[in-house]
């Protein structure tokens, strides 16, 4: 069925409708298309680190936050999503377990046995279950021994001394060995950060240095650069392995995932670990960078890229592109409900375009996990590929961590509309042909919301380009359209944000427009769409 899905206006959006002929475009590659696709790497979390407070600096949830998580209720989630590996915990980074009878103290007041019944539940699935510890962090080790700890805050905090290698041993084989998990995620296997201290290291440390180099810590004043890195890549070392006695002891099959958020940076490049471990993600999301480090790592080592909010991946890019280069999928998001989920119906409901940030990744991963393109509609319970998908893949231009630009697309065998939501005055989208031609006419109208018709003398000004030719709107009573090459290195006009002017020789053709005090609608010449590359990049503004 075509998508027919309707909107009132909402009175901090400014929307900007195109309409355009329909082309069908290739659709999203399918995980099943991927040779050994039984086996691909579908993977979330529902993350138990953080406070509900989507704030940078926010601290880790208290001990027994989301407690009252129903395994049950979690299986069914993921189940949902169509992932085939869930990534849940073993012990989270306020330091305690998600298990009861453990080496570690379980979260206080945890109703259920909580990983060892997801372990169940998730294996009669057919799914794998991963747990997860933090290495460079644990406020209650810092608590229980604050002589090797820079404090207990929010980031990396604790050397790896023998006491703490063999607590965090402990933990990993305890866990292992008793909750049935097929492997766990390792995160923040860094450096501490000496934040407390004002970079100055804790005589703990300095301990360990003598230990690890054979010579006396020289001072923080006296350490080179050169010294620094061969401390910071042996103790990490020592860690890994560590970690990797602890695991494959208690379990030869136990898969160890490790997550990296700096993938060269100078710790961990061209390690050892890289060339042990088994899974290895670029937490940072680049499907570049992770491709880099093939290099890098072992033979049976697989890779995968991460969707979350922090790393501002464009879910819509980055899934295809990781499934045709065969590279696993994961994503993260804090949970939102006291029962550690997040409500699923009002993602999937709505169309990917509509969303952003965590909710746009879950509704990527979900389509994808069932082998469906971005464009599947929510119908009854399952996603179904609609009879007319749009001809194009449309996306924005990242607003930093602040609130993003999303689109309603409304289309059937004869007509787009894109309706573009943005509490901006000004922005800059994208838009990648996925059929044979551009259309032969493109209708864009642009609705005002309160308070943003132009200012006596102002004009708003609409642009798009290829890069090579573009157009120039001013859309004003009596607008007309230039046409003609585009000067990429000039500015359209002082203070206004278009990313390109045109060049001197150009053409002015009428312009069909509709106005009145709510929007504006043009038609921009059909000549002009035809001589546009498979890119197109538009712009508006006020001048």
């Amino acid at each position: 069925m075509p998508m027919k899905l309707n909107c009132s206006p909402c009175l901090r959006a400014l929307p900007l409708l195109c309409c355009l002929s329909l082309f069908s475009p290739p659709a999203l590659p399918e995980l099943a298309a991927q040779a050994d696709a039984d086996k691909a790497i579908k993977a979330y979390c529902l993350d138990f680190n953080w406070a509900p407070t989507h704030r940078r600096g926010r601290p880790f949830a208290k001990p027994g936050q989301w407690a009252d998580a129903n395994p049950a209720e979690h299986v069914a989630w993921y189940e949902a999503m169509g992932a085939n590996v869930i990534q849940t915990f073993a012990v989270s980074t306020n330091g305690y377990a998600w298990y009861k009878d453990g080496f570690i103290p379980e979260q206080p007041g945890l109703k259920h046995d909580f990983l060892p019944e997801v372990v169940k539940l998730g294996h009669a699935k057919g799914m794998k279950v991963f747990g997860y510890f933090c290495a460079a962090s644990n406020p209650r080790w810092a608590e229980l021994h604050p002589e090797q700890s820079y404090g207990s805050p929010s980031t990396y905090h604790i050397p790896y001394t023998d006491d703490y290698l063999e607590y965090l041993s402990k933990s990993i084989y305890d866990a292992v060995k008793k909750t049935g998990i097929d492997g766990f995620m390792v995160d923040w296997l860094w450096m501490p950060r000496r934040q407390s201290t004002d970079g100055k290291w804790i005589e703990s440390e300095k301990a360990l240095y003598e230990q690890l180099m054979g010579e006396p810590f020289p001072g923080e004043d006296k350490l080179t650069r050169a010294q620094d890195l061969a401390y910071s890549r042996k103790a990490i070392e020592r860690c890994w392995q560590a970690i990797k006695k602890a695991a494959k002891s208690a379990n030869p099959e136990c898969i160890i995932w490790l997550t990296v958020n700096k993938m060269h940076h100078p710790h961990v490049v061209n390690s050892k670990m890289y060339r042990e471990v088994d899974w290895l993600m670029n937490e940072a999301g680049s499907v570049e960078e992770i491709q880099k480090a093939r290099a890098m790592v072992g033979e049976h080592t697989r890779l995968i890229t991460c969707l979350a909010t922090w790393n501002g991946m464009d879910a819509s890019t980055v899934v295809p592109q990781a499934i045709e280069e065969g590279v696993g999928l994961y994503g993260f998001t804090t949970p939102l409900t006291k029962s550690g989920i997040v409500k699923l119906a009002p993602i999937f409901e709505k169309q990917v375009t509509e969303l952003s940030g965590d909710k746009k990744n879950i509704a990527m991963l979900a389509r994808a996990y069932q082998g469906k393109s971005e464009y599947a509609q929510w119908q009854d319970g399952e996603f179904v590929e609609p009879e007319n998908p749009p001809p194009f893949r449309l996306t924005f231009q990242r607003r930093g961590r602040g609130l993003q630009d999303t689109a309603h697309i409304d289309y059937d065998a004869d007509r787009t509309v894109i309706t573009i939501r943005t509490p901006y005055g000004r922005g800059t989208g994208y838009l990648e042909k996925t059929g044979d031609a551009w259309p032969e006419a493109f209708v864009i109208q642009l609705q005002k919301r309160p308070g943003q018709a132009p200012k006596p003398g102002e004009t708003t000004l609409f642009g798009i380009s290829d890069g090579e030719t573009g157009a120039i709107l001013p859309l004003d009573e009596s607008g007309s359209a230039q046409i003609g090459g585009v000067d990429t290195k000039a500015k359209l006009e002082r203070g206004v944000h278009l990313r390109f002017a045109l060049k001197d020789n150009t053409e002015t053709v009428p312009l069909a427009a509709d106005r009145n005090d709510e929007r504006i609608r043009i038609t921009l010449p059909g000549a002009l769409l035809q001589n546009l590359s498979d890119e197109i990049s538009f712009q508006w503004g006020n001048k």
